[in-house]
């Protein structure tokens, strides 16, 4: 039975992401998802790998940017503490 009121993320590849949003290189894409257990990145990526091993990664976009203002307002936050 499906939901009518779900609504699907928009979902991009790394390569669609940086095609769509060219300021986010995909260096800097890799880099986040490589330490997303420690930076939060984790909520923001789906990891699909049907066999267990390396996948294909999805990021959510709607998500990627609720993340990049979280990490705006902590570096908001600490520079207050450095006052």
């Amino acid at each position: 039975m499906q939901n009518s009121n779900y609504k699907a993320p928009h979902l991009l590849t790394v390569q669609q992401f940086n095609k769509e949003y060219p300021v986010f290189t995909i260096g800097t894409l890799r880099r986040l998802i490589f330490n997303a257990e420690t930076n939060g990145f984790n909520k923001v990526i789906y990891r699909i790998s049907p066999t267990g091993g390396r996948g294909k990664i999805l990021i959510d976009v709607a998500k990627f940017f609720c993340w990049l203002d979280e990490q705006n307002q902590k570096g908001g936050e600490n520079y207050e503490k450095l006052r």
